[in-house]
């Protein structure tokens, strides 16, 4: 498969792609055409042939493709494209969620570790995570080789926790905080906000 630098729409396609096509799978669906994709996963025609093609030049020559291949190729994309590590600082209701998350693993990204400042939580195992102090985060994630750090803490600490994931040699930050963070220009930082996400929804809904 070539290495190549792929669009982010098409990246971002990724996992629509995966769930989807494991849907047909288990549906006993032996073959997709591209009109097929292109109209339940909302995409032009144009589209799902320049994604395939990104993917794995070789499907570009059929508009007609087994299953099982594109679960493949799409599955070794997503390894070959995200495999990374991660921690999560913050084990509330959301770091729960996402440290549940399936999904993360079959998009490449393992949580090794996870953080708190509960001390009533410290110690506890939690999806078969020990939960440490955020005391440890540094010494941790920099002997664990992370890079990515995925903060869903309140807003008052998010910043020092940044600070101190750069610190430990963090390439990216997935903030899902309030705050609004300051990162050195060599570290990723990506802003994920509920609320933020809803008032944009909201208000989308307002105008119709």
């Amino acid at each position: 498969m070539r290495k190549i630098a792929i669009p982010i729409k098409s990246l971002k396609r990724l996992a629509h792609y995966h769930f989807y096509l494991k849907q047909l799978q288990k549906k006993n669906r032996d073959f997709v055409s591209n009109e097929r994709l292109a109209a339940d996963l909302n995409l032009s025609i144009s589209d799902v042939r320049e994604d395939l093609e990104n993917y794995n030049e070789s499907l570009s020559v059929s508009d007609i493709h087994s299953v099982e291949n594109l679960i493949s190729t799409v599955e070794k994309f997503l390894e070959q494209e995200n495999k990374n590590s991660a921690v999560i600082v913050g084990i509330g209701n959301l770091g729960k969620a996402l440290l549940d998350y399936q999904g993360f693993k079959a998009c490449g990204l393992e949580i090794l570790a996870v953080f708190d400042n509960n001390p009533q939580v410290i110690g506890n195992k939690l999806a078969n995570h020990e939960i440490f102090s955020v005391d440890r985060l540094e010494e941790l994630t920099k002997r664990l080789s992370i890079n990515i750090g995925i903060i869903t803490t309140p807003p008052e600490p998010a910043q020092r926790i940044a600070n101190a994931l750069i610190s430990s040699g963090v390439k990216g930050i997935w903030n899902f905080s309030l705050a609004i963070l300051k990162v050195p220009e060599n570290i990723t930082l990506k802003n994920t906000s509920l609320y933020s996400d809803y008032v944009s929804l909201s208000q989308k809904i307002q105008e119709l």
